[in-house]
């Protein structure tokens, strides 16, 4: 059987600024199993985020692949890797991106709607998610009712209510303050585990990075053992 969620091969990004092409990533390759929990650290500007969104699907690579439970999605049109995404992958950002006219559970519930689960099912699957993240009280309040880290924690219930095989999340404790950043941190980790979910996570947080199996840096384009 294979273990590997998520792969990416000579993966390459080059930026067409004016008359210049800037490379951002050359030649990466990687790899993510099943269960394994990674941290991807560097300086801002480095393309830790572009990386993510590459192996998310939501850039596409310049060269190279990406390989996301088995599926080349580096060579699907927008609309199928927006499928893909929707029932396989989980995506926290440092800023939330929640929809503020709509409540904490219909956010985490909107992933499922959009699978056409019905809407009785999904808010129920929602709940229990929030009741996951300790956001139980919360279901009914707007994201602008909501603390920073509550924010976050909505994210993550949004990111995970899918069941994904992966969650990647993008300096998702680079918004709050340290007491939050520790509650988001061990949510994702404990969450990830129990649910058996793959996680890699791009941070500047080294708390955060050291509790993590691996721990690789960008360094010039490319990821090292850090």
């Amino acid at each position: 059987m294979n273990d590997i969620v998520l792969e990416c091969r000579n993966l390459g990004k080059i930026y067409r600024q004016g008359d210049l092409d800037v490379s951002v990533m050359s030649g990466v390759d990687f790899q993510l199993r099943t269960g394994e929990q990674v941290a991807i650290v560097g300086e801002s500007g480095t393309g830790k985020s572009t990386l993510l969104h590459l192996l998310a699907g939501l850039d596409l690579p310049t060269t190279g692949t990406v390989t996301l439970n088995g599926i080349d999605i580096s060579s699907l049109n927008d609309t199928e890797r927006g499928r893909v995404r929707n029932t396989t992958l989980g995506f926290v950002y440092q800023f939330h991106h929640l929809l503020p006219e709509f409540t904490a559970l219909e956010n985490v519930a909107l992933p499922l709607l959009v699978r056409r689960m019905s809407s009785d099912e999904a808010k129920q699957q929602a709940t229990k998610i929030l009741d996951r993240v300790g956001l139980q009280d919360r279901v009914l309040h707007k994201p602008g009712e909501l603390s920073g880290g509550e924010r976050q924690r909505v994210a993550i219930a949004r990111a995970l209510v899918i069941k994904p095989v992966c969650l990647l999340a993008d300096e998702p404790t680079g918004n709050v303050d340290r007491r939050n950043a520790d509650t988001i941190q061990e949510l994702m980790v404990e969450l990830d585990r129990d649910l058996q979910v793959s996680l890699l996570v791009a941070t500047h947080d080294t708390h955060l990075a050291s509790s993590m199996d691996r721990i690789l840096r960008i360094e010039d384009g490319n990821l090292v053992e850090a």
